[in-house]
């Protein structure tokens, strides 16, 4: 009897060990697929990112109208940019320039609030920009802050140019779409891209989840 106990004992210890070793290697495997998917993210895209002085009605709309003129003033200069390298230096070479757009639409509505402009990562929520869903992570973003930055924020992606959504819509162009699909790998697409017929994705709530 106790030799039969013991053989029992330890084909659950036994049994127990494979399935702790199987589900540490799975865990292990999804870590390592987040990472590769969001850094291969990251390195794809760069976001614009507004903030505003606080959530008062006049300054969320002092928000919108410093977003608009700065993405009609680079419009023209981001337009024809061939690689995320090419942009990034684009927007580098224009900070200053950005934030006198910024500074003037500020002054225009009487207020002298300060505003300052940087290229650089910073972590992101989870993120909707009409039918294209960005997981949570790290990007490369180029950030203007008005004011204290206490407000509620607005983003789009400035490469690829998807800062142009159909008003009536809410979707992102087509053009639009091609332009990220040729910057991404086919995976990468699919995850963010919504899709009607599984709008839950295994893979970006696997990559959503490992980069909150």
């Amino acid at each position: 009897m106790t030799k039969w106990v013991n053989k029992y004992w330890l084909e659950v210890i036994y049994i127990s060990s494979v399935l702790c070793f199987v589900g540490v290697f799975a865990l292990l495997s999804m870590s390592e697929y987040a990472t590769t998917m969001s850094q291969g993210l990251s390195e794809s895209v760069i976001r614009f990112h507004v903030l505003a002085n606080s959530d008062t009605k006049e300054d969320q709309l002092l928000k919108e109208n410093v977003r608009d003129a700065v993405l009609l003033y680079m419009e023209p200069i981001l337009k024809d940019s061939p690689s995320i390298d090419e942009t990034r230096k684009r927007i580098n070479t224009h900070l200053e320039e950005i934030t006198q757009v910024a500074e003037q639409v500020i002054a225009n509505w009487g207020k002298d609030y300060s505003v300052y402009v940087e290229l650089k990562h910073e972590d992101f929520p989870t993120k909707t920009y009409g039918d294209i869903i960005f997981p949570a992570g790290n990007y490369e973003a180029c950030r203007i802050v008005i004011g204290e930055g206490a407000g509620q924020n607005w983003w789009c992606v400035m490469f690829p140019p998807l800062c142009y959504v159909d008003a009536a819509t809410g979707v992102v162009p087509l053009e639009g779409k091609e332009e990220l699909k040729e910057n991404l790998t086919d995976e990468q697409y699919e995850i963010v891209a919504f899709q009607a017929d599984k709008p839950y994705d295994v893979r970006f709530k696997i990559v959503e989840w490992f980069n909150k």
